[in-house]
Order: structure tokens, then C-alpha cells, then sequence
């Protein structure tokens, strides 16, 4: 084969038909546009959901520029609430009311407002542990405009009978204390720690648990027991540690 004849193969005939059928429509689609998801709906919990009341907690959060927070809030009535008046639950942002409120005059509005501000309180705190009725709390109650509520109601509701049936005992000043549950992690006395420790944890005085009932008789004695520790030890400390 000559030159010629090998240049003739390298040359392309873009005008020339090709011998391949061609597609009839583009050889790629265009790509689906990417659709907003819409906003979640607030959360009920198979509880009724109070609209007018979900409404007022949308307009006070959307006040404190937090539409996001706005969008996923809903109260409901929890009809199996007996000595609770309300109930905070984040981060699904639902408050949770006990129907006997209805029996209080205002009662309604204030501890909606008092479950609202704990829901604030922790957005705002984020992975950080904070106390229930702490500062933040304090803050949002103020924002929310009831600056003086108080942590815990009075509302003549059935008292639920709890039973503290695990015993601490601090081995430094015998403080005795009656849990329901056991802790989760290693605590120490308060007290102990924030006298000789400058308030930090101090293995000193981690509480120790005592395999008793304190409700049984045996639990009994040995509150007696310990709470005689605790006098004999303080009569025979030094005048300047009793302080």
C-alpha cells in the first residue's frame, strides 16, 4: 500500500452518513431537578394536637428567631398525666399537657410558656449538659416573658408516690441520700467537694451505695446509724472545719 492509499484511510468524512444507526433522541438525558424537601410537620406522637396553642408557640419562637425550631413545635394533650402539668420533649419539640388544666384558671398559658422555655433552653445549650430550671432556663423565661416562674408547680394534682430505694452514703460527712435510681456515673458530695475541693469532683467523696432498702426496717437502722456517725464526727472536728 503507498503513501496515498494510507492517507485516504486516516482522512474523516464528517458530511458522509455513518454506518451505525443513530439514537433518536440525545444520547443523555438531562439530570431531574433536585426538588426542596418540604418541612417536616410537627411531631404529635399519636397525641391530640392543639393547633391554636402549637400556633402560639410558632409566633413566640419565630419572635426569638428561630423559625427552624417554629416549624417543628407542636402541643398536645397527654391524657395520661397525672401529677405532671406539663412535659418538655427535645429534640422532637413537642410539649406534652395534662388535661386537668383546663380545671386552672391561666394555668394553661403558663405552663405552656414554663415547657417552652425548657425547650429553648436546650436548643441553645447544645451537647452541653445543662440543669432543668438552670440559668438558660432562667433566660428564656424571662424572654418569654414570665421572668418570675417558678421551677415546680403547686397545682393540687395526685401525688405520685415514689419510692427512693437505693441509699448514698458520703464517707467523708455520712450524708445519707435516697435515689429512685442508681447514678449513672461516679458522684461525690457536693458539700464535701465544694469545702475541701474548691467545688471540683473529688474521689474522696464519691458517694457510696449501700445494698439496703431504705423503706425496710433495715434501711431505717442504718439511717440511724449513719446519722449518728455524722453527730460524732462533728463533735470531735476541729473548731475551724465546722463552719
Amino acid at each position: 500500500m503507498n503513501l496515498r492509499s494510507r492517507l485516504r484511510q486516516l482522512m474523516l468524512d464528517f458530511a458522509a452518513t455513518p454506518p451505525w444507526k443513530t439514537s433518536d433522541g440525545p444520547l443523555l438525558s438531562p439530570a431531574p431537578l433536585l426538588r426542596e424537601a418540604p418541612p417536616s410537620a410537627p411531631s404529635s406522637g399519636g397525641l391530640p394536637l392543639d393547633e391554636e396553642l402549637t400556633r402560639q408557640c410558632r409566633q413566640r419562637l419565630e419572635e426569638l428567631q428561630m423559625p427552624g425550631a417554629a416549624k417543628l413545635i407542636a402541643v398536645v394533650w397527654n391524657p395520661r398525666m397525672r401529677s405532671t402539668a406539663g412535659y418538655a420533649k427535645y429534640p422532637a419539640w413537642r410539649i406534652e399537657l395534662n388535661p386537668r388544666l383546663h380545671e386552672f384558671e391561666g394555668q394553661i398559658q403558663r405552663t405552656m410558656l414554663h415547657e417552652l422555655a425548657h425547650l429553648v433552653a436546650y436548643h441553645r445549650a447544645g451537647n452541653r449538659r445543662i440543669a432543668p430550671h438552670g440559668t438558660q432556663w432562667r433566660s428564656a423565661c424571662a424572654e418569654l416573658g414570665i421572668a418570675d416562674e417558678s421551677a415546680r408547680h403547686d397545682l393540687p394534682l395526685p401525688q405520685r408516690q415514689v419510692r427512693r430505694r437505693h441509699l448514698y452514703c458520703c464517707p467523708q460527712c455520712h450524708h445519707v441520700i435516697a435515689r429512685v435510681r442508681k447514678f449513672a456515673r461516679n458522684t461525690a458530695c457536693k458539700p464535701c467537694c465544694v469545702k475541701h475541693s474548691r467545688g471540683r469532683y473529688d474521689g474522696r467523696f464519691r458517694l457510696v451505695l449501700l445494698e439496703v432498702d431504705p423503706n425496710s426496717p433495715q434501711g431505717e437502722q442504718a439511717r440511724a446509724q449513719l446519722a449518728e456517725l455524722a453527730r460524732q464526727a462533728l463533735e470531735h472536728a476541729p473548731e475551724e472545719a465546722r463552719d
